[in-house]
């Protein structure tokens, strides 16, 4: 007889009910949903390429803008760049405003691009008058197509520090743009080689700039690579990097505006933030008041030139270093703070105390005094020659010598200066003598020397001369000086294009309205 449904066992009356049977349905089908709920909220999300940040300066090109124009700072965000840079801008930001549509970057920013825009070619001479006056947007063209996102922030320029008198109508450093700058090099002893070479001279150094801003001496950390000959062997990175920075400057550049913009913002930029705060001011030696000297003059021209607030309280404090550094016995400044002076340094040291004055910062006048102290402890032939350390006078060191006479008030009439000169302008500049020529050239020029004209034409021909023309050193100079030749290619290349820009006042510090106004 078969079972009744009453004698089944329970698993199987358990299984055989309805009721139940939906019920673990329901619930394996639940299970599912919350795994495979589980494993998409698990799947990595596809998020965006991150886009870095990019600083580029420039100006205001409104219409209806102030007849001098407003410096702003571009925050880009860029698609295509490989990583970001962190960028930390010390400046007050006072109002955002929209870019204009058709206002176009002066300088690639991207750091990992720097002189990417400037290849070193040969630049005819014919085209320098172009060249010289920057690129000038087309009125009629069509905006360009651009990835970037930009914004402008505007900064406000400096208020109640006076203008200085200098330069072209009482204005520091304007001989170095423009008008200006073609009329001194037609007035004063430049040609159109002579300008063509200081570009190919700045398209070398900016492509020797390293990643982070800097150069150094070694050429290490630049698109090189062991391209160029003849290698520093100094280490410090301010000294390197202020003294490729002044020939921009000297040809109208700035971190705000001009052809190498993105250039000097990216040096700028490092050399304050290598300053060390100390009791006695800023320092920005590394090593040797050389560096703090050529970095205290490129900040207080930078700061001439924009009047850029942002520069103020580094030149102040760069400046304050400087004179509590001094040498109080003898006057002078060396290597070390303190330390009895040496010719050369000092002279670094005064000169960025003359661009400082220029630039509406005041020096106490026993600095000063100072200085005309140490020029007596190292003069002979009654001040018309002077020595390194002691008056044991050498051609190079008595050209610095009297220049710094002139700075500290000898005027044009005091007869060893006009003796000094004379004996050292006779010979003519010597082929490789690069830093004597850079300070006597000054020196010739600012006094309006008789024999100013032929004694500069040679020099700027034999410098064009000299000039490399192939391979990766095309632009550069590198002279058999032993006076700077610690410094390698880069220091020489440098007072190489100093001394060609010095028809425009390249230094304005040794202008004639300078000097004749003493500190």
């Amino acid at each position: 007889m078969p079972a009744q449904p009453a004698d089944k066992p329970w698993i199987e009356r358990v299984v055989a009910n309805p009721a139940l049977r939906s019920g673990y349905a329901s619930l394996v089908a639940h299970v599912l949903v919350c795994i495979l709920l589980a494993l998409f909220a698990s799947m990595p999300e596809a998020r965006p390429r991150p886009r870095p940040l990019v600083l580029r300066m420039g100006t205001a090109d409104a219409a209806g803008a102030a007849e001098e124009p407003t410096p702003q700072v571009e925050i880009a965000a860029a698609n295509d760049r490989e990583a970001a840079a962190e960028i930390v801008a010390d400046a007050a930001i006072a109002t955002v405003v929209p870019e204009p549509a058709a206002q176009q970057p002066l300088a690639a920013a991207d750091p990992s691009a720097a002189a990417a825009d400037v290849p070193l070619v040969a630049i005819d001479a014919a085209e320098v008058g172009a060249a010289v006056a920057g690129p000038q947007p087309d009125p009629t063209a069509a905006p360009a197509t651009s990835t970037t996102q930009t914004v402008s922030v505007r900064i406000e320029p400096a208020r109640g520090r006076p203008r200085v008198a200098g330069g072209v109508g009482g204005r520091p450093f304007a001989a170095r743009r423009g008008n200006e700058r073609r009329e001194a090099v037609r007035s004063r002893g430049g040609s159109a080689e002579s300008e063509a070479a200081v570009e190919r001279g700045l398209a070398w150094l900016a492509l020797h700039q390293a990643v982070d801003g800097s150069w150094q001496f070694d050429l290490s950390g630049c698109r090189c690579d062991g391209g160029c000959r003849d290698p520093g062997t100094l280490e410090s990175s301010t000294a390197s990097t202020a003294i490729a920075l002044l020939p921009f400057l000297g040809a109208g550049s700035t971190h705000l505006d001009g052809p190498y913009q993105g250039t000097v913002s990216r040096g700028i930029y490092y050399l304050v933030s290598r300053m060390q705060p100390t009791p006695r001011g800023g320092d920005f030696c590394e090593g040797t008041m050389y560096g703090h000297g050529v970095t205290t003059l490129v900040l207080a021209e930078a700061l001439g030139m924009t009047t850029d607030d942002m520069l103020v309280p580094y030149v102040r404090d760069a400046v304050r270093f400087i004179e509590t550094a001094q040498d109080m016995h003898g006057g002078g400044w060396r290597y070390l703070p303190g330390q009895a002076g040496d010719i050369t340094v000092t002279a670094w040291q005064l000169a960025a105390l003359k661009s400082a004055a220029l630039a509406g910062l005041e020096t106490p006048s026993p600095t000063i005094d100072g200085v005309r102290r140490f020029l007596d402890r190292v003069q002979t032939q009654k001040g018309a020659a002077y020595g390194y350390r002691t008056p044991a006078a050498k051609p190079c060191t008595s050209a610095i010598g009297l220049l710094c006479r002139m700075y500290t008030g000898w005027g044009s009439t005091q007869e060893p200066l006009q003796r000094g000169i004379t004996n050292l302008a006779k010979p003519g500049p010597a082929p490789h003598a690069i830093y004597q020529n850079f300070y006597l050239s000054q020196a010739l020029l600012q006094l309006d020397h008789p024999v100013w004209p032929r004694w500069n034409a040679k020099n700027r021909e034999q410098l064009i001369a000299q000039q490399a023309r192939f391979g990766h050193e095309t632009g550069s100079w590198f002279f058999a000086d032993p006076d700077t030749s610690p410094g390698g290619r880069l220091t020489h290349t440098a007072l190489a294009v100093l001394t060609l820009e010095v028809y425009y006042r390249l230094l304005p510090i040794y202008g004639a309205a300078a000097v004749e106004g003493g500190f």
